[in-house]
This record gives C-alpha cells, structure tokens and sequence, in this order.
C-alpha cells in the first residue's frame, strides 16, 4: 500500500490532471466519457496527426503545440490501451493500462525489494498478497477494496483513490489537460522513436476547479497538489503518428531532482485484465476477521 501511494501521489503531483470524469458509476463509463472528452477537443485534427506530425529527429511537428497535443489525444483515444513503464519516483514499475471499455489497470511494483500488484477493474480494487498473508486467507491470492463498502476495515477510501488516480492517468484526458499552455521544446528521439517535445505549465488550482468529482475529494486533491506548489511542468514526447510516446512530470518542491516518467509501448495491443476469480479473493475485512 505504501509503494502504491508513492505513485498514486506521483501520479496526482503531474502537472497533467484534469476533467476526470464523474466518480459516480462504474470504470468503463467514466474511463469511456473522459476518453470520449479528449477525442472531441481534438476531432478536427486527429486526422491529420499522421500525415502533418512529421516529428522525428531533426524534424518537428508542422501543426501549433495545442492543436498537436489535441490531434494526439484523438490519437490515444482511439488506441485505448498501453504497457507503461513508470520510472523516477520511489517506486518504480509497469502497467497495463486499457482506459477503453471494459477498461483495467494492472499494476507491477517493488517495495522494499518485494513484489506488488494491484488489479482495478470495474470499480474494485484487488491487491496481490505476500504468500504469507495468502497462508492466513486460506490460499486466497488477492485481497479486494472495493470503494462501494464503507469502513476503514472495507478499505473503501483507498480503493476510491486509487480509481480516481486510473482515471487521472488517462492519456488523452492528459493532452487536453496539457494543450492550452503547450510549447514546442523541439526535436528529440526518445524510446528509438523520432519525437517532438512539448511542455506545459499547469495551474493547480486551475486544474482542480477543472476535475468533475465531488466537494470533498476536491479540496484533498488541491490540498496534497498545494504541497508540492502552485504550479507543475509537464513534458510530452509526441511521435510522427500523433502517439504519445513518453511523459515527464515534475512540481516545483522537487526541481532538480530526477523526474517522474511514463513510457508508453505496445499501444493498441494490451488487453483488459479481467478480475480475479472468486475462490481466489478475500476481503480486508474477512482477514481482520481472523
């Protein structure tokens, strides 16, 4: 839980989060209508991404930063899944990230030298256990917070966080977040890829006010945003076919200090992560039982 927070808060510092949609229903409809936000703003240049991106090594886009940035969130809209490698923080990882219905996120980390994962499907959050804590659960391999029981001992609030965070990490919700401030920075390769970098500076309050959740989750996620300062950078690497290749986040408590970056691969290709069969899921509430 620990190595997850660590991202989750990495996660929320970027200075790319915005209109997140509604934290009422289920994943596949908010994933779908802020995915669906993304490629509306960036419709009318979608089309074009591929034959006027013209990014590589030397060259750069032909079309402004903020129509570039929304020509790519159609892009990514329509690939709806990627493998991202996240490195930089304290915990370093992978995913697989379908922010397409029947959207998923499936998380692979190391705390402390130790595997976790975790699972988000359809809400729920499923936590992989040590095989110690799988001893003590009869077996059971994953341990489910699911954000609709109420409790401390349901872990409902961490689950509703961690759902919020998938939804915030959705890459074409970032372009749109990032487009209205994107400057060209220039020519880069990145990942064996020509690319042309973009950078934006973000308001943190501008960027809340943005975010459709309830009161209450906003002021906590302007509060811990606050902590980190008023503003963050955010870098884009966009390749000649309007995909997003790579993203670095950084606020200004942390200037200087090594960036947190995702890597996007495998875009299109990664399937949904489908929940854990029954018999191997237990509740937190059923192992404080014990």
């Amino acid at each position: 839980m620990r190595a997850l927070r660590t991202l989750a808060v990495a996660c929320l510092a970027a200075g790319v989060l915005t209109a997140c949609s509604s934290s009422g229903g289920s994943t596949e409809t908010k994933a779908g209508s802020g995915s669906s936000a993304a490629a509306g703003a960036g419709a009318s240049q979608g089309s074009s991404a591929a034959a006027d991106g013209g990014a590589g090594a030397g060259a750069v886009s032909k079309l402004a930063p903020k129509d570039a940035l929304l020509a790519s969130a159609a892009v990514m809209d329509k690939v709806g899944s990627a493998k991202l490698t996240v490195s930089g923080g304290d915990s370093d990882g992978t995913a697989d990230y379908v922010w397409k219905a029947p959207a998923s996120f499936l998380l692979n980390t190391t705390d402390k030298g130790k595997e976790v994962k975790a699972l988000f499907v359809n809400d729920v959050m499923y936590i992989g256990v040590t095989e110690d804590m799988a001893a003590v659960a009869g077996g059971k391999k994953w341990m489910k917070l699911d954000p609709k029981e109420s409790g401390a001992a349901a872990g409902g609030a961490d689950a509703g966080a961690f759902t919020s965070m998938m939804q915030l990490m959705n890459p074409s919700v970032q372009l749109v977040a990032a487009a209205p401030t994107a400057k060209l920075v220039g020519a880069e390769t990145v990942a064996g890829q020509g690319t042309t970098h973009y950078r934006s500076e973000i308001s943190v309050e501008d960027m809340v006010a943005k975010m459709q959740l309830s009161p209450e989750l906003k002021a906590q996620v302007l509060t811990e945003l606050k902590k980190k300062g008023s503003t963050a950078t955010a870098d884009l690497w966009i390749n000649a076919k309007g995909e997003l290749v790579q993203q670095s986040n950084q606020d200004a408590s942390t200037a200087g200090d090594k960036p947190n970056l995702v890597v996007y691969s495998k875009l299109g290709e990664v399937k949904a992560t489908p929940a854990p069969a029954a018999a191997e899921v237990f509740s937190l509430a059923d192992l404080l039982k014990q």
